[in-house]
């Protein structure tokens, strides 16, 4: 009976919202690397093919952000990257929808972790060590937006000591996005 009153309201949601997207959004301004920085470098061609050959997908994915021209950040163990970010200045970010970016802010646009090597912290890692990089870099914050029920990201950016700043649903109808964005 529930499952079948679940599939219900998604297929009336359907003929409202042709698509929607709820994210949380995080805040990173200050960390702590925790691990030394030698352990992550900059997302350069080699690292590029590195990822272009992981079993991973999400992995093999993220070497489309490093050929975009965003930067990134790989966690390497063993010589290979295990861990990798992507970051987007105010002029690359295309998801202002999602919620904007001041000067001197820079969005987490990607976080991908090896299958095989999840439930390590290699994520919460990078992600201390990137906040470190990028303030270091000049960037007074970075922010993330995480998928609402996505609960291993959740964990490791608070984890990693960044916080809940708000909420943004999205929603489409017709080819046109409508946006809402609440600041916590």
């Amino acid at each position: 009976m529930i499952g079948a009153t679940k599939a219900g309201l998604k297929r009336a949601a359907g003929l409202l919202v042709a698509e929607y997207r709820i994210n949380w959004i995080y805040a990173g301004s200050t960390a702590d690397g925790g691990e030394p920085a030698d352990t992550v470098q900059p997302v350069d061609k080699a690292v590029c093919e590195q990822l272009a050959r992981s079993p991973t997908l999400q992995m093999r994915k993220a070497a489309a952000y490093a050929n975009s021209g965003l930067a990134g950040l790989a966690l390497i163990d063993g010589g290979v990257p295990v861990c990798v970010a992507h970051f987007a200045t105010p002029a690359q970010y295309q998801r202002t929808g999602t919620w904007p970016l001041a000067s001197g802010e820079a969005a987490l646009m990607d976080i991908a972790t090896e299958d095989a090597q999840r439930g390590k912290g290699y994520a919460v890692r990078l992600i201390r060590q990137a906040t470190t990089h990028f303030r270091a870099a000049g960037h007074d914050r970075l922010i993330a937006f995480i998928w609402w029920s996505n609960q291993p990201s959740i964990r490791a950016f608070t984890k990693a000591g960044w916080r809940r700043i708000g909420i943004s649903v999205e929603l489409r109808r017709a080819d046109r996005w409508r946006a809402l964005r609440i600041g916590l």
